[in-house]
């Protein structure tokens, strides 16, 4: 398994508690989930043109409970999930027509969601400031605190026999013998490889074209025994703010490219948009500011399946903005595949193939 983010690491678990041996090479930095806000949302993030990967996103959710308390259960930790409920909202005046236009997608999609006026999302979330003039409650989108995520896959791994192993891998060896070269030169091995290393991925072998697509997000925490201002997770087009015990994440930009740094801009950026939507968390105290990249593949879509060039290769990448959310699924696929199985049905469209190979500059970085 050559990435320990959250879908190497609960693809690791569920094979090891198959009874597969499995080794974890991560290089041993944070994952980009470190830094990810967790939300697990399918319909505040409905886009034109996506409705099969909504589809995705819809089965995944509805995964999560069973998924989190069998980890909560395997590792004995938290897990971070949590039912909170949405509210997308439109705290702009340019923000009404992207919204509406959302709520009309999922319309077209069996899935009516009203718009409410601004005053009736403030009774359901009274942390919301004037300049929200409407939008929709969805009571269904809930949050995994991706910190937590992290800790508890590496647990669960551990306590299955997952053997970790932190070190560079420079390269993917497909000749006669399938395996990994580490940094240095040593090679590990495997009856298959499953490629999880985020957007760092595609310099790895050919097939599968990934990008980096960086983020930064924001941490406010309020004093101690001090309520946060929302219940719920806020996602307007311009910012989102997910409250988790006693914090407040608040993210995210969207940068092309892999240069994870936090800038002034897009700060100043996300507090702006925040304080907006949420006044009363001016506040708060600003805990730490942090950025990370996000896989992106050239459809928006994440690939996993079977390297059709390579016997034994598995790919599990591209989970872009919806990598926390769609853990369970690229789990139980990649895991399916690497015992040498079927991949489900609904994991076939994900399968890498040259007509989702589209031109676009591959970024290059360590696994």
């Amino acid at each position: 398994m050559v990435g320990a983010g959250p879908w190497g690491l609960a693809t690791a678990w569920r094979a090891a508690a198959e009874g597969a041996r499995v080794t974890v090479i991560g290089d041993g930095a944070p994952p980009a989930a470190h830094v990810a806000a967790g939300m697990l949302g399918p319909w505040s993030e409905a886009e034109e043109g996506e409705e099969d990967l909504h589809a995705l996103m819809v089965e995944a959710l509805a995964r999560w409970p069973a998924f989190a308390h069998a980890l909560g259960e395997a590792s004995g930790c938290d897990p971070g999930f949590r039912r909170t409920g949405a509210v997308l909202a439109a705290s702009r005046p340019e923000h009404v027509p992207v919204v509406r236009r959302r709520l009309e997608v999922l319309e077209r999609w069996g899935t009516p969601v009203g718009w409410r006026p601004g005053s009736a999302l403030r009774d359901a979330e009274p942390g919301l400031g004037p300049a929200v003039a409407g939008g929709a409650l969805l009571p269904d989108e809930h949050q995994a605190e991706p910190r937590a995520l992290l800790a508890a896959l590496e647990a669960a791994a551990a306590a299955a026999g997952v053997r970790q192993l932190a070190c560079r891998v420079d390269a993917i060896r497909r000749d006669a013998t399938l395996g990994v070269r580490l940094e240095g030169g040593e090679t590990v091995t495997a009856g298959c490889v499953v490629i999880a290393a985020g957007w760092a991925a595609g310099r790895l072998a050919p097939g599968v074209a990934v990008r980096g697509v960086s983020g930064q997000i924001l941490r406010l925490r309020g004093r101690t025994g001090a309520p946060i201002p929302l219940r719920m997770t806020v996602r307007t087009p311009s910012v989102y703010l997910a409250p988790r015990d006693g914090e407040l994440v608040v993210g995210a930009t969207m940068e092309e490219g892999a240069d994870a740094r936090v800038t002034a801009a897009g700060v100043a950026g996300l507090l702006v948009e925040a304080l907006r939507a949420v006044p009363e968390i001016a506040e708060l105290e600003l805990a730490e500011t942090a950025a990370g990249v996000r896989p992106a593949t050239p459809d928006g879509r994440p690939v996993i399946g079977q390297d059709p060039a390579a016997p034994g290769l598995v790919w599990a990448v591209g989970g872009f903005r919806h990598g926390v959310l769609l853990t369970p699924l690229a789990a139980e696929a990649a895991a399916a595949l690497a015992a040498g199985r079927e991949a489900p049905s609904w994991a076939r469209q994900l399968a890498p193939a040259p007509s989702r190979q589209l031109a676009h500059p591959v970024e290059t970085a360590c696994a």
